[in-house]
């Protein structure tokens, strides 16, 4: 492992890239406005959801053969596709690549150009992803390995800044259910959803290096994700914590952005503030660059080559301009209802997955995905005016549980299927 060390350490830290969305900068300082004195909790749960779940994610997409199809082909062909596909346009043109055009006019909009016209905003920022999703060049490998050094830079700034002359006092705002609601949070992080699909990278980076044998596969994917972990944890932590410093300051329904702008020109003054403006917003570019061309490439792949990946870029680039002129908040609050739906069932499989030589009936995973879905299944119909009353009661009395109530069904399904079905032999180790 110590001949090793030089290649983990890189591939830690190019997963911490990967992860370290500049769009997921918002979130942590909302939490920690929120949640005040309770921001212990918040950042736990948070923590848990937008770090942990990602690194076993990443542990168990590399067990499984490293694709978001052989974590998902365990339930079956049609799931996986249907699974995949959504979880691309999660993370493409659907979520991810909006926020970062949304997030990007906001904070021009907020330090350099308050006039700024939203669509404006959006449509030179897609021409300038899709000449260099449709032009490849080193332009943007390079300035990616510049930009993250920068905006680390500028975050310790924030952090350290932030611990040693605290914004204001911590107040205990009265929020409850702080530990639920910040884990539901790390949602809209979206990484975990990502690491199904960008294991494959890591894998075969260290193959390439000469790393080949599983085990030795998983030892690596393992120390690297924890690099990446601690790294995230770091940043998400310290901006949490910068947010409850500003919980006793009334500021008021101040959105997420602005929240972060505030926070960085009360720090580090106007330096802080263009810096890291200019900074996010290149970093927001090149995140939306490869998301786009990895949503190009997988629809393509996906079709047989009958979608070239050119006609998909562009359909991609167009949804996602349109979306991006809702603006963060609006993205998020559809996000919501999706990622809700979503993560449960991705947990279940990463869970699953971690234990190959446990879990090997195909039953356990459809019924265990099956009953993750449940809650989803219940809001659907709670549209249409029919009521659960046992269910209402439980988030009224206990909002954690549940946020968590999912955990039940899938567990209970689990084991039903894992008993009662026909196909179980013993086919998915």
């Amino acid at each position: 492992m110590k001949k090793n060390f030089n290649t983990i350490l890189i591939s830690g830290l190019a997963l911490f890239s990967m992860f370290f969305g500049a769009g997921n900068l918002i979130f942590p300082p909302t939490l920690g406005l929120r949640a005040g004195s309770q921001f212990i909790p918040a950042t736990l749960g948070f923590l848990i959801s937008s770090v942990g779940i990602v690194l076993l994610a990443v542990i168990a997409s590399t067990k499984a053969g490293g694709s978001i199809d052989s974590i998902a082909d365990k339930v079956n062909k049609k799931f996986s596709l249907l699974f995949g596909t959504i979880v691309i346009l999660a993370i493409g043109p659907m979520l991810a690549i909006p926020r970062t055009a949304a997030t990007t006019f906001e904070i021009i909009h907020g330090t350099i150009a308050p006039n700024l016209n939203p669509i404006v905003s959006s449509i030179v920022f897609f021409v300038v992803v899709l000449f260099f999703v449709l032009n490849p060049t080193n332009i943007i490998d390079s300035l990616g390995k510049i930009l993250t050094p920068a905006l680390l830079i500028v975050l310790a700034m924030i952090i350290i800044k932030g611990f040693l002359t605290p914004l204001g006092p911590i107040v205990d705002t009265g929020a409850t259910g702080v530990f639920a609601k910040s884990f539901e949070e790390g949602y809209q992080t979206m990484d975990a959803l990502a690491a199904l699909v960008f294991t494959s990278i890591v894998i075969t980076g260290f193959e390439q290096k000469g790393i080949k044998d599983k085990s030795e596969l998983i030892k690596s994917t393992i120390y690297a994700s924890i690099i990446a972990a601690v790294g995230l944890s770091l940043v998400y932590g310290g901006l949490l914590y910068i947010g409850a410093t500003t919980s006793g300051l009334n500021l008021g329904e101040i959105d997420r952005v602005s929240l972060l702008i505030y926070a960085t020109e009360t720090l580090l003054g106007s330096f802080g503030k263009y810096a890291l403006s200019i900074a996010i917003t290149l970093a927001c570019l090149t995140t939306a660059i490869g998301l786009t061309s990895t949503v190009g490439g997988y629809f393509e792949k996906l079709s047989k080559g009958k979608f070239k990946s050119t006609y998909v870029i562009l359909v991609s680039t167009v949804f996602s301009g349109y979306l991006s002129i809702k603006g963060v908040d609006n993205i998020v609050n559809i996000a919501a209802g999706l990622l809700s739906a979503l993560y449960p069932i991705a947990i279940v499989l990463v869970f699953l997955n971690l234990f190959p030589t446990v879990f090997t009936k195909r039953g356990t995973y459809i019924g265990a995905v099956i009953g993750a879905f449940i809650p989803t299944l219940v809001k659907i119909i709670e549209g249409f005016g029919i009521s659960f009353p046992i269910i209402e009661k439980i988030a009224e009395s206990n909002p954690t549980l549940f946020s968590f109530i999912w955990v039940i069904p899938a567990v209970i399904f689990g084991i039903i299927f894992t008993i009662l079905y026909k196909d179980n032999k013993k086919e998915l180790v």
